[in-house]
């Protein structure tokens, strides 16, 4: 070996060991999120140097993610950890694919509270009283207010409005107009019947018992439920698809819509110079009203002391002031940590990017997650809602008799 040979072969055992890093794999399912993804493992690097966390696509949406999830379980294929939709911790848990958190954070759930995390997002993520995922962000149904058209109805106040009563008063008034203007629409074909969750929740509803044995929505809140959706078909001149509906909005045929609030950015940009948008709560006239969000987070999957070390300490990065601020930065979601929207400078910040949620942020301290029923046939448990759904606001249909197919259809779906 000639001696500059040498000298390299001496060397590179020092700088093996100074590049060494523990990496972690995870996989994703939304591509157009890959920004918000590239950005938050670069800046968890840079805080973290002995550490690496690599993204790896697989799938195009969550569902096809999970999908994929369960096959690579099958084969012992599975990656370290995924970014994925909180409605499914349910399921990764029970097929014991989704390792507990709770030996990480000690098993007190104060500790999560000390990471901003709100005790309906840590119910939400929890499976037989373990935690298998950390939320990163989420949204929530609001209601995108045509101030313009709602002025021209009559409408005074500058705010818009804020009760069901407010806002089917002045949607009757604007299909009044005439001209195919709608009074108002609710997007009831929304995935995993979503809509309706958050109108049950609301009334202080629950989709179904605590045990998961029974189902509970065919009560007192599912029939209000229904009932405020019947009151939807009073205003609306036509039923349409998700997609049309926010394009009526857009184009200024619709007074007021109801959809997630991750949609403020792009419709606002839409709708720029063409009219005045304001973005109202969700109403909640239940004391115990919830919303059910539709969250995503992280889950681990490894049984490596050292790579579930490195993907606790980057859970905990994506829910710190500085990885929310990056959620915020790159998509329409809502932050999910509570102390950082408690923090004015957070606040200032955050409302520069997405000033539409200013006035919905509160919404947070009782926002969980959406139910997914435990069953093989939840697909068809939730379209069939949609269709009853659909009977209702086009009063084919009143809301006791829907309610009781619903619940009905669904009692047999579940076996």
């Amino acid at each position: 070996m000639t001696g500059a040979a040498s000298s390299v072969a001496l060397a590179m055992p020092a700088v093996l060991r100074a590049a060494e890093k523990t990496t972690i794999t995870l996989t994703q399912g939304v591509p157009t999120y890959q920004a918000l993804l590239a950005e938050l493992s670069a800046e968890f690097e840079a805080a973290n140097p002995a550490m690496a966390v690599k993204f790896v696509a697989d799938g195009e949406n969550w569902d096809p993610l999970l999908n994929n999830t369960i096959r690579a379980a099958m084969v012992n294929a599975l990656p370290d950890g995924t970014w994925q939709s909180l409605t499914y911790a349910g399921i990764l848990a029970n097929r014991k694919i989704a390792q507990p958190l709770n030996p990480l954070f000690g098993g007190d759930l104060k500790n999560l509270e000390a990471l901003g995390l709100s005790k309906p997002m840590v119910e939400a993520t929890s499976v037989a009283g373990q935690v298998y995922c950390i939320a990163y962000g989420t949204t929530v149904p609001v209601v995108y207010c045509n101030m313009d058209l709602l002025r021209k109805a009559g409408y005074s106040k500058p705010q818009p409005p804020a009760t069901w009563e407010e806002i089917f008063e002045i949607g009757a008034k604007v299909a009044a107009l005439g001209g195919g203007i709608n009074g108002g629409y609710l997007e009831y074909t929304s995935t995993n019947a979503w809509m309706f969750q958050n109108l049950l929740s609301s009334f202080g509803g629950k989709m179904m018992n605590d045990a998961g044995t029974a189902i509970a929505f065919d009560g007192p809140a599912g029939q209000k439920a229904l009932e405020t959706l019947y009151k939807f078909g009073d205003i609306l001149k036509t039923d349409m698809t998700q997609e049309q509906s926010r394009q009526a909005f857009k184009a200024g045929s619709t007074a007021m819509h109801v959809q997630s609030a991750s949609g403020t950015t792009s419709t606002a940009k839409a709708v720029a110079g063409h009219f005045e948008l304001a973005v109202a709560q969700f109403p909640i006239e239940s004391a115990n009203g919830r919303l059910a969000g539709a969250g995503h987070g992280f889950f681990m999957f490894t049984r490596d002391a050292a790579k579930q070390k490195v993907l606790w300490e980057f859970m905990k990065f994506a829910t710190s002031q500085k990885g929310q601020m990056i959620l915020a930065k790159n998509s329409g979601y809502m932050p999910i940590n509570i102390l950082a929207l408690k923090d004015p400078a957070f606040l200032e910040a955050y409302f520069r990017i997405n000033p539409y949620h200013r006035g919905i942020v509160e919404r947070l301290a009782i926002t969980g997650d959406q139910f997914s029923f435990p069953s093989d046939n939840t697909v068809k448990i939730v379209q069939m809602m949609a269709d009853q759904m659909h009977d209702v606001i086009t009063h084919r249909a009143k809301a006791d008799e829907a309610l009781a197919r619903m619940a009905s259809q669904a009692r047999k779906l579940l076996g």
